[in-house]
């Protein structure tokens, strides 16, 4: 077992790099103290990009490194999460016209379809956390492992207000403790289907494409740091692809680099995994330094013309257009080809 790992507990600390409180630090296993108020992440993944590890510390300061603990730690402890009570959950199904977050989508989709989605990702409103938007994390055995709570403005823009729900119910002192063990946002949706799942970085990204694309299981790993070994077991044998955000080449590299690293770890270990390269290929430098996402990307030219591509042998595919406009956003960015392998264009002409 690993000596040292990152704070577990949603305790930030001021960053030396880019002076905002992001700075997960490491800890000793073994004596439960910081490592050193340097030795941290930043969470701040693409516009800081600050990660001092435990290694790098000690090889600075001339002193030996010891990656592992000496003694093993038994089943019980090894595997001791804490789960919130189902009603924690249920409770909070509700208040959804206070909720930006839901009625941004409202504004955006379907009403219907809307409302199916919040069901299906069990999104709840915290109306005792100015009616922030809670993405509940709930396990393949439908254990709920968290709920992380962001709050929305009116346009639907993540604010800097990022809480979980175990950190306000100790708070409170409903709660004595809490040992979070976080799962994939969506992670109960893959239950009894054999549907490709796509992993997303955020819940906000994982929600709309479930409205747009209905051919994958959309799931959210919460970060860009949120691919690891004991989350991504429940998707052995699986069809997998990964969707990385846009972004600048911070200290760690972009988002596509370091999520195409992950890609290869995963695929040595047996995984059906593959990443798409759609956003890195066709995002501008606007978008890339806005860190946009696959949503973000759909959104911005769900409104705009599509170009006029000329085909005489798609009638039918310009008549499907005609009527979903959506069509040839979602055919540009998935690549869908037809039964023999062909991209797909669009002709507004007959």
């Amino acid at each position: 077992m690993y000596k040292y790992s990152l704070q577990k507990k949603s305790t930030k600390h001021q960053c030396p790099n880019c002076n905002k409180k992001r700075l997960v630090l490491y800890i000793d296993l073994e004596t439960k103290e910081y490592v050193s108020p340097l030795v941290g992440r930043c969470d701040r993944e693409i516009n800081c990009g600050y990660h001092y590890s435990p290694r790098s510390y000690f090889n600075d300061n001339n002193q030996p490194y010891v990656q592992n603990i000496k003694f093993c730690p038994s089943f019980d402890q090894k595997v001791d999460i804490s789960i919130h009570d189902k009603t924690d959950l249920t409770n909070t199904l509700m208040h959804y016209n206070e909720n930006n977050f839901i009625e941004f989508l409202k504004s955006k989709f379907d009403s219907q379809e809307v409302e199916k989605m919040t069901f299906d990702y069990k999104i709840g409103t915290a109306n005792f956390w100015n009616f922030g938007t809670i993405f509940w994390q709930v396990d393949s055995k439908y254990n709920v492992r968290g709920g992380k709570v962001i709050i929305y403005n009116t346009s639907g823009k993540r604010t800097n207000y990022i809480n979980w729900i175990h950190s306000i119910k100790i708070k409170s002192q409903e709660l004595k403790n809490f040992n979070l063990s976080q799962c994939f946002f969506g992670e109960h949706l893959i239950n009894n289907c054999d549907t490709t799942v796509a992993i997303v970085e955020s819940e906000k990204t994982a929600c709309i494409m479930s409205i747009l694309f209905k051919k994958y299981k959309w799931i959210a790993a919460g970060s860009l740091n949120g691919l690891n070994d004991f989350k991504m077991e429940v998707l052995r044998n699986r069809r997998i692809i990964l969707y990385p955000d846009l972004g600048n080449y911070g200290l760690n590299g972009s988002p596509f680099t370091i999520w195409k690293s992950k890609c290869e770890h995963f695929k040595s270990k047996g995984f059906d995994i593959q990443i798409s390269d759609l956003l890195e290929k066709n995002g501008t430098t606007h978008q890339r330094e806005k860190g946009y996402d696959i949503a973000d990307y759909f959104l911005q030219n769900i409104n705009q013309e599509p170009k006029i591509i000329l085909s005489n042998q798609q009638k039918l595919i310009n008549k499907l257009y005609l009527k979903n406009k959506n069509l040839k956003i979602l055919i540009d960015l998935f690549d869908l080809t037809d039964l023999h392998g062909n991209r797909i264009s669009l002709s507004l002409k007959e």
